[in-house]
């Protein structure tokens, strides 16, 4: 089993050479046209097929030829807007801050060894490369298009696979990202939980005229949307704290010019929290909050709501197999276990029905979102988390895969495949509320 460890140190530096690239080369959800060329050449010239989902993902799968478990292997190749950073885009700001050109280093390079030292033949089942974009929540409206145009069905990449059935096959999810913890005390971060979110719009019709001639005769759209706002902040004492509810918003539109009483704007909100509970019951009470700022001005409202993504939750079985492999890397006082994090992913609606991982990896400084994100350390970035993953899938395909069928086995679903796409699709809705004549 040496000799995986010894083949993934042969591939790391080209991987890692090809992930830094693709940090200085960033491109948004589902426009990784770029990245997921790069990604293409490497399988082609390993000899390895492949397949296209999601737009601008693929999946690519080695066989043992034997029965056993399918295990996934999971990165993202998307950028988020990040005004300020080194390598932003033109236009659309787009920058790798979140660290996603890491987790594809980490899990192609893994991919490789695992076809290159032929470990498969002294194991079972089948492992399974699954890079999926768009998981960053942005751009919306290009996103929107797409779906318009037939080419998704859902806004996020892990989202449309999920659809398409490109999961239905696989029985253990591992995956890992950029931690927001203190990389200098931490090395890796397990067991974490995550928000998830639903994504909101509103928009105000007032109705427009001459802001210094004639105000009298408008009806202010970005004064019921400061009403809103306002609203939306008194709440706030009574989000209660073990819910980890965030509600946090920009304003998209907020007048056409300012000679002209304002005939329209617009807000744009994410609803965090950590229960799909908290989630709703938030939401039903920033509804009010915008119904009554738009009440109060005699404004007309839209309210366009898209599901966002589920909290995440992983597998404390997985998570304590895939522990074991991290303690021969580094010491225990460097793994924290057991944090929630604020923030949301897709992962989350992965492990809603499939044991998953998502391990926080070091190596990285600056702030996630932020313009000085970078990589500092690849060692920590890259090559420890290759190694313990490639111990964990070892494991999980040893002894006719007895480890990942026993935790397939005690793993219970929140819910399955048909209640999940029912309930993505009941949040996807737009409710209209009329002005009074």
């Amino acid at each position: 089993m040496a000799m995986i460890h010894e083949t993934l140190n042969e591939v790391l530096p080209a991987m890692i050479e090809l992930s830094e690239d693709i940090y200085r080369h960033p491109e948004l959800g589902f426009k990784e046209f770029r990245s997921r060329s790069k990604v293409v050449e490497i399988l082609e010239q390993a000899g390895i097929p492949y397949e296209d989902a999601a737009y601008t993902g693929l999946t690519a799968c080695l066989d043992s030829g034997k029965p056993g478990p399918n295990i996934g292997l999971i990165a993202e190749f998307d950028a988020v807007p990040t005004l300020g950073h080194p390598c932003a885009n033109e236009g659309d700001y787009a920058a790798h801050t979140c660290g996603h050109y890491a987790q594809l280093g980490v899990m192609l390079s893994l991919f490789l060894a695992i076809k290159k030292s032929d470990i498969l033949k002294e194991l079972c089942g089948k492992v399974t490369l699954l890079i999926t974009p768009g998981e960053e929540f942005c751009d919306m409206d290009y996103r929107k298009e797409l779906i318009r145009q037939g080419k998704l069905s859902y806004p996020s990449g892990k989202q449309e696979m999920i659809a398409a059935g490109v999961f239905d096959t696989i029985d253990i999810m591992l995956s890992c990202h950029a931690m927001g913890l203190d990389m200098t005390k931490y090395h890796a971060e397990i067991g974490a939980s995550l928000n998830g979110f639903i994504q909101k719009r509103a928009v105000f019709y007032g109705k427009a005229a001459h802001a210094g001639a004639n105000p009298e005769g408008g009806i202010n759209a970005l004064n019921a949307a400061n009403l809103a706002m306002t609203g939306i902040n008194f709440l706030r004492e009574t989000f209660r704290a073990e819910d980890a509810v965030r509600v946090h918003f920009v304003m998209q539109e907020g007048g056409q010019t300012v000679n002209t009483v304002p005939s329209r704007t617009q807000l744009e909100m994410y609803i965090r929290a950590r229960s799909t509970d908290a989630i709703f019951e938030t939401n039903d009470k920033v509804n009010r909050a915008l119904r009554g700022g738009a009440l109060a001005i005699n404004c007309g409202l839209e309210i366009q709501d898209m599901p966002g993504y589920f909290p995440l939750h992983q597998d404390k079985n997985l998570t304590e197999l895939v522990k074991k492999h991290i303690l021969d890397y580094m010491e225990p006082s460097m793994v924290a276990q057991g944090t929630h994090g604020f923030a949301s992913g897709d992962m989350g609606d992965i492990s809603m029905m499939w044991p998953t991982v998502e391990i926080g990896t070091a190596g990285f400084e600056g702030t996630i979102h932020g313009k000085d994100f970078k990589t500092v350390d690849p060692e920590q970035a890259y090559c420890v988390p290759a190694h313990y993953f490639a111990d964990t899938v070892i494991e999980l395909l040893s002894e006719g895969g007895a480890a990942a069928w026993k935790i397939k086995e005690a793993f219970v679903s929140v819910m399955d495949k048909k209640s999940y796409l029912e309930t993505l699709d009941g949040l996807n809705k737009s409710t209209t509320y009329e002005k009074e004549n």
